[in-house]
């Protein structure tokens, strides 16, 4: 049997018909004839994740299964699917995803056009940097919907950034064999995606979020219930993070990064996009900026002058 061009790796740990299952049929329904296979690497889950993954995989011959015993965390779990993973092209993806139609394409086609793009990943409703656009539905179904209205509105568009979720993120074979695998040092998650960001970097690779490839992030599926160990793996992995890098790590507010997108449409050529596509993701930007505005009176007073002057240094482009 050939070996199929990319590899879509998943790691489970629970959570079976909340996520996992809609996550499988999401792929399998919108990834369409791309010759891929799904890598699902379990961490030892205690609600009959094995036992459904395993039948599923007798009926489904796209679907390989690594089964293990004890929990191997995110940066474990992904690097045992990328040792197991056939493919030339990698896409991590979390299970507490589904994706949307042409999602695949996307990714793969950055990849494969320009060597220079280490990870590439989507937008979503649900990610702590740039990569969020503004959805106000409420069920996976509405919040695709809003996903598939922005992603008409953004065709062939993309942007560089500097960190990228990897709740989806895809990336050549050789830029894994370059960069290495995730650090297992950052145990059950949290900053291992940072790290992998910064290593690909200083690789010489660059990042890139493509902002007409669309998934949808239900977020917080595995450590939600537990807030009190998620802030504690918060600090002991950025400290980790920090003595690895020998940096303060502070990267840029998502608000900042959202005006810097917002200014970049601005400063579009008139002809590259209609008046009506710049002033709806204008629109969709600036009411993530409206809820993410700083609190403290000055750096409140010092972001909103930033906002007007760009705003009015633009209001010809507005209409």
């Amino acid at each position: 049997m050939p070996m199929p061009e990319t590899s879509i790796i998943l790691v489970t740990y629970n959570n079976l018909y909340e996520a996992t299952v809609p996550c499988l049929d999401s792929i399998f329904r919108h990834t369409g004839d791309e010759d891929y296979e799904v890598v699902v690497v379990d961490n030892n889950s205690s609600d009959g994740t094995p036992t459904y993954l395993t039948e599923r995989a007798r009926r489904e011959p796209r679907l390989r299964c690594v089964l293990n015993t004890a929990n191997r965390g995110f940066a474990g779990g992904n690097n045992d699917g990328i040792r197991a993973a056939s493919g030339s092209v990698l896409v991590l993806l979390n299970n507490d995803t589904q994706v949307s139609e042409g999602w695949l394409t996307g990714l793969r086609t950055s990849l494969q056009q320009d060597g220079s793009i280490g990870l590439v990943g989507p937008v979503s409703n649900a990610v702590g940097n740039e990569q969020k656009i503004f959805t106000r539905g409420i069920t996976p179904a509405e919040i695709l919907a809003e996903g598939a209205a922005w992603v008409l509105q953004s065709r062939g568009d993309t942007f560089e950034t500097e960190r990228l979720g990897f709740f989806c993120v895809a990336l050549r074979r050789e830029t894994a064999d370059t960069v290495g695998l995730l650090d297992e040092a950052f145990d059950l998650g949290f900053y291992e995606d940072d790290d992998y960001c910064l290593r690909t970097l200083k690789a010489g690779y660059r990042l890139i979020c493509r902002e007409d490839v669309f998934v949808y992030h239900r977020g917080s599926s595995s450590f939600g219930k537990t807030p009190r160990k998620t802030r504690e793996l918060l600090k002991k992995n950025r400290r980790l993070l920090e003595r690895k890098f020998g940096m303060r790590y502070s990267p840029p507010h998502p608000r900042d990064r959202q005006l810097d997108l917002v200014e970049s449409y601005l400063k579009e050529d008139a002809h590259a996009r209609s008046p009506e596509s710049r002033r709806f993701k204008i629109g969709n930007r600036m009411r993530i900026i409206k809820e993410l505005m700083p609190r403290g009176f000055l750096k409140r007073w010092r972001f909103e002058r930033r906002l007007r002057h760009i705003l009015s240094n633009h209001q010809g482009t507005l209409g």
